[in-house]
């Protein structure tokens, strides 16, 4: 595993004070006693089915949390302060229930269509074919979370609309784009400050055109993490093919903010999935 060291350490912060959950639900409780010491948070009850859910109410509002993620982050990193990161979660939960958007922070991500297909389509999620079994999700960025962006959220606005002033948003971060090509055969690329925007950046010509030096022609996309977009050569060289795949199955092992298990190619434009 040594080949991937730098890549479980890139973003990795500074040591802090370590704390480790034996299971999923014993996460949860923590995560609920935090939420509950928020303020306006009424009260966080576990779900009685599913170990890793919970309801948080805030006056009549309510939502279900789900702690998947933020224990699969702990337990990967076990020098993460704990505490900031239980934070952000809970302010991610809360900001849902606010209810007006300002269009700054519309933004357009990639997810797969088993993510979106996830979501109640009742809510009128926007949302459009990207390539593949990929997706363009439009979402709403806020300070510690991001949340589906839904029809009734911009009367008045057709899709093509949205999308342009999406992409605007993500276009405003390129200059916050970091490359990192300690893998030698392809390049990882994440915004800095918002990498949840990382795999974002595959929508725009403007991020094309930067990298049209290094990689002039195909390419191979791994997007196993919602953070991370990595870019490699597609020369049919299939060493460079089993290290990729190494490389997404050590990161869905990880199983934290999961895109795709998929390896996919853009070529001529377009986005496939190639067969391992």
């Amino acid at each position: 595993m040594a080949l991937f060291s730098w890549f479980s350490t890139w973003l990795r912060p500074a040591k802090a004070n370590k704390r480790v959950f034996a299971d999923i639900a014993q996460a949860r409780e923590f995560i609920m006693s935090a939420a509950e010491k928020r303020p306006g948070v009424d009260s966080a009850v576990a779900d009685p089915v599913d170990p890793a859910k919970f309801k948080i109410t805030m006056g009549e509002w309510s939502s279900t949390a789900d702690v998947t993620n933020i224990f699969g982050y702990l337990n990967a990193y076990p020098d993460e302060n704990a505490e900031k990161a239980i934070g952000r979660f809970i302010n991610a939960v809360a900001e849902a229930k606010v209810g007006s958007v300002d269009e700054d922070n519309i933004v357009a991500v990639v997810r797969n269509r088993e993510y979106v297909d996830s979501i109640d389509k009742n809510l009128g999620i926007l949302h459009e074919p990207l390539g593949a079994d990929l997706m363009i999700l439009y979402m709403i960025d806020r300070p510690d979370s991001m949340s589906p962006l839904k029809t009734a959220d911009l009367p008045g606005k057709d899709l093509a609309s949205v999308r342009n002033i999406a992409l605007h948003n993500v276009r405003q971060w390129l200059p916050k784009v970091v490359s990192n090509d300690e893998l030698g055969v392809g390049n990882l690329y994440y915004v800095d400050d918002n990498a949840m925007l990382s795999t974002s950046l595959i929508l725009l010509d403007d991020f094309w055109n930067s990298i049209a030096a290094r990689f002039a022609g195909d390419v191979l996309l791994a997007l196993p993490r919602k953070d991370q977009l990595f870019i490699f050569d597609d020369d049919g060289n299939q060493a460079t093919r089993m290290r990729v795949r190494r490389l997404i199955d050590t990161t869905i092992d990880e199983n934290f903010n999961l895109l795709s298990p998929m390896l996919y190619a853009r070529r001529r434009g377009e986005i496939v999935i190639v067969p391992d």
